[in-house]
């Protein structure tokens, strides 16, 4: 070093090391002083070995008398400093680690450079009722309720008029178009994470749930599409949801938050600002198909089978008229379904409503509550029940014999999103799982073989997510002029009438009380803890004084708290043990 070159700093640095949380300082060569600030990517030496992290304090003040390894490389840009503070919560709302969740905000390639700060909006402007109303209300959450087949393009068109915009969508393809079509406007857009410049650049970004952690510096409004979307959540820990990230994201930046939906979540609902906008009663009906309920209580199911005649007769006429039958059912990971031999209801648990199993006590177990009572119909006192047990194979034989057309069956190892390269968008009959309403474009009949297994799910979400079935069969032929039939022994069910009525709010108000009652999401914050290294956690947590510690049930264990913070609290001070460790903090699935 000469006389007149300046000297050696310190920075700070984080390592990309999950299970290092700690940062460490090194010493910052000159020549590379003027590429540094804070979220910057370096390379730096740890353990013997070379290691990813970024640049947390670049004047750090080191311990005295520590001699200090120098930055190896500076690899380019990464994530600012509101970013990582972002991240930093992150990290403790859902108990994961810093690093991991930094890896999600960092660019995929190095970033040397970012261009000057050009927010473009469309070239004409295009206005639309509902964002307006939510721009006029300022910034805020603003749940906006739009019709299942309604296009989410002038909505994203909107909003990138007043500036830089964040546009999540959990579908691949349906943001692929969205971003087309403000291209096409005029609009500058980016998709993240592969154009990282240019949102650093001031480009609107869209892409999936990891949009909410793109750089965004003249940041005007975020919006989440499809928020009740299960795919918006991370699947491995820690599990962020877009949509609350969007939400913080929004409220740090002082700008409005829209949450898009057919059907919006009770955690929509929970953080709303003001009541739920739409854009009408007539525009948001037309959106949502003709749903058709067909009650089997009274059907010999014994000879009808999976089909009943409705749906039967229902097929065949698509089918002569050119269009395309698609038919649900699911039977993955669902729990055996009882239904009464004399009255025909289905085996429910008087507590919460899930369906029942047989245990091997011979008794009527609950897989949601652990409830259990004797094998005795709740409805009429018959003790002759039968267990229900469709699958797909069967099924698409049974329908092939019936409408004399060939049947292809889609489950969800295939490819998953619609498109045209698809081989059962050529198919004129089409049997399978959920996957199926994602394989195929368009369908003028969609039918639920068994929506009970949906509806009496033993999970907390189960009324919901058959909810979002419906919304999905309503996109799939495309609204008002396409039909939905649904077999079912509970034909009364809140969520068959939100989608006959096309009107999910009074579904909503039943939704957000049950949990309530049952202590579930958003009415408190729970954590699944499994793993090998369960057992050593739980033990260490102890039992905080407002957190409920309910297992272990098949190696895991619940953790429940109606104050968020004592629980997330509680969480981020344990000392993790060694081994694999599966901590799920409000899961959409448990």
């Amino acid at each position: 070093m000469g006389p007149d070159d300046p000297p050696e700093r310190s920075v700070r640095v984080l390592c990309d090391v999950p299970a290092v949380e700690r940062a460490f300082d090194y010493s910052l060569p000159a020549a590379m002083a003027g590429a540094v600030e804070v979220g910057t990517v370096v390379r730096v030496p740890l353990h013997g070995r070379r290691v990813r992290g970024w640049v947390l304090d670049p004047h750090s003040v080191p311990p005295p008398g520590v001699a200090l390894s120098p930055v190896a490389k500076v690899s380019g840009r990464g994530p600012d400093a509101a970013t990582i503070d972002l991240c930093r919560w992150v990290a403790w709302r859902w108990a994961g680690r810093l690093p991991t969740v930094l890896r999600v905000a960092t660019p995929d390639r190095a970033v040397r450079s970012v261009g000057r700060i050009t927010p473009r909006g469309p070239a004409e402007p295009v206005t639309h009722p509902c964002v307006a109303e939510a721009l006029g209300r300022g910034a805020g959450v603003h749940v906006v309720r739009l019709g299942p087949a309604e296009d989410p393009l002038p909505v994203a068109l909107a909003l990138a008029g007043a500036g830089q915009c964040l546009v999540v969508h959990p579908s691949v393809t349906a943001f692929e178009r969205i971003g087309r079509g403000l291209r096409r406007a005029g609009a500058s857009v980016c998709r993240w994470p592969r154009d990282w410049a240019a949102a650093a650049g001031g480009a609107t970004v869209v892409g999936g749930r990891a949009t909410v952690f793109a750089p965004a510096p003249a940041l005007a409004a975020v919006v989440v599409f499809d928020e009740h979307d299960e795919g918006l959540q991370n699947e491995s820990s820690p599990t962020w949801h877009a949509r609350e990230v969007a939400v913080e994201r929004a409220r740090r930046a002082g700008v409005p938050c829209l949450l898009v939906s057919p059907a919006p979540s009770p955690e929509a609902l929970a953080l709303a600002s003001g009541p739920v906008i739409t854009a009408g009663r007539s525009r948001e009906r037309a959106g949502w198909a003709t749903v058709h309920v067909v009650d089997r209580r009274s059907e010999d199911t014994g000879r009808t089978g999976l089909f009943s005649p409705e749906l039967v007769r229902a097929a065949r006429e698509e089918l002569e008229v050119g269009g395309r039958v698609v038919a649900v059912l699911n039977r993955t990971g669902r729990a055996r379904l009882l239904a009464c031999r004399s009255c025909g209801s289905v085996a429910e648990c008087e507590r919460c409503g899930a369906a029942v199993h047989l245990t091997d006590e011979l008794v009527l177990g609950c897989g949601h509550c652990g409830a259990t009572r004797p094998g005795v119909c709740l409805g009429c006192g018959s003790t002759a029940l039968s267990v229900l047990r469709p699958g797909v194979g069967r099924a698409r034989e049974e329908l092939e014999a019936l409408l004399r057309v060939p049947v292809e069956a889609v489950t969800g190892g295939g490819p998953a999103g619609p498109g045209p390269d698809l081989v059962v968008d050529g198919a004129r009959a089409v049997i399978g799982t959920e996957a199926v309403l994602h394989r195929v474009s368009s369908a003028g009949l969609v039918a639920f073989l068994d929506m009970d297994q949906e509806l009496l799910a033993p999970r907390y979400r189960a009324a919901e997510e058959a909810l979002g079935l419906l919304v999905l069969a309503s996109r799939v032929v495309g609204g008002r002029d396409g039909r939905v039939l649904v077999q079912t022994r509970r034909p009364d069910h809140e969520v068959l009438r939100a989608a006959v009525s096309a009107d999910p709010a009074p579904f909503a108000v039943a939704e957000v009380a049950r949990r309530e009652l049952l202590g579930f999401p958003p009415a408190a914050t729970v954590a699944v803890v499994g793993g090998e290294a369960a057992p050593e956690f739980v033990a260490r947590l102890g039992r905080p004084l407002g957190v409920e510690v309910l297992g272990p049930d098949d190696g895991r264990w619940l953790l429940r708290s109606r104050d968020r913070a004592v629980l997330l609290d509680a969480l981020a001070a344990v000392d993790r043990p060694p081994g694999r460790l599966r901590l799920r903090v409000d899961p959409v699935r448990t």
